[in-house]
């Protein structure tokens, strides 16, 4: 599955700021005020004056590049650690990848992965650029019923990759390496703050069929499926 766009909120004083961090610090093109330019995924914040929308998502680098990526992040924003090794770089064995994580300056847990049963690599020889972003490859969508938000993404062609819709506070990924949508209960933490998860509505386009468009159960997540493109 792969995210072709997604559009996530953000209070409009805040506007300046990821406009500097995306389009200055990471480099990423700007697609129009505030929208940037991942790799393949277009990445959109809608401004709204109400409440400090928070959410998470993932950007994937290259397999070979992960080392290089997280220096460069690093150097833009502080690497948020394991609260209990301290550590900024996170072994995910059991995925066969690595990740770290920033924030953005609204607030959003913003990881960096690198998944190496995936085949996609980049020239080692040079400094990390945003170009090097493949992009968006995890989405989190919180809310009060798990397995009928799974239910809801089947209709679309997107199922179950990993975790689980049968046990109570646990974590469903919806889809497959190259990009998943998280199904997480409201207020179950996110990785590495534990900051609980909160369920400002999140809108994604991807590439699959069949062609439709769902609305997740109690919630304002909408995902659409497009052809490929």
């Amino acid at each position: 599955m792969r995210f072709v766009h997604i559009t996530l909120e953000a209070h409009e004083s805040r506007v300046r700021a990821l406009h500097d961090f995306y389009a200055g610090a990471l480099g990423l093109a700007s697609a129009g005020a505030p929208a940037f330019e991942v790799g393949t995924t277009t990445l959109e914040f809608t401004p709204v004056a109400r409440g400090e929308p928070f959410y998470h998502f993932a950007l994937r680098v290259p397999r070979n590049r992960f080392a290089a990526a997280r220096a460069w992040i690093g150097d833009r924003a502080e690497l948020l650690p394991d609260e209990e090794t301290g550590d900024t770089r996170f072994d995910f064995t059991f995925w066969n990848a690595e990740a770290c994580y920033v924030h953005d300056p609204c607030g959003n847990i913003v990881e960096l992965i690198a998944h190496h049963e995936l085949p996609d690599e980049t020239p080692n020889d040079r400094p990390f650029g945003g170009s090097e972003l493949l992009g968006v490859c995890e989405l989190g969508a919180p809310g009060p019923d798990v397995p009928a938000m799974a239910g809801a993404l089947g209709r679309l062609g997107i199922e179950l990759w990993d975790g689980t819709i049968d046990v109570p506070g646990r974590l469903a990924f919806m889809g497959g390496r190259d990009g998943v949508v998280i199904l997480t209960p409201l207020g179950r933490g996110w990785l590495p703050t534990g900051r609980p998860s909160e369920p400002w509505p999140v809108s994604a386009v991807v590439a699959g069929e069949p062609e439709g468009e769902v609305v997740l159960p109690g919630t304002g997540h909408r995902v659409r499926t497009v052809a490929s493109v």
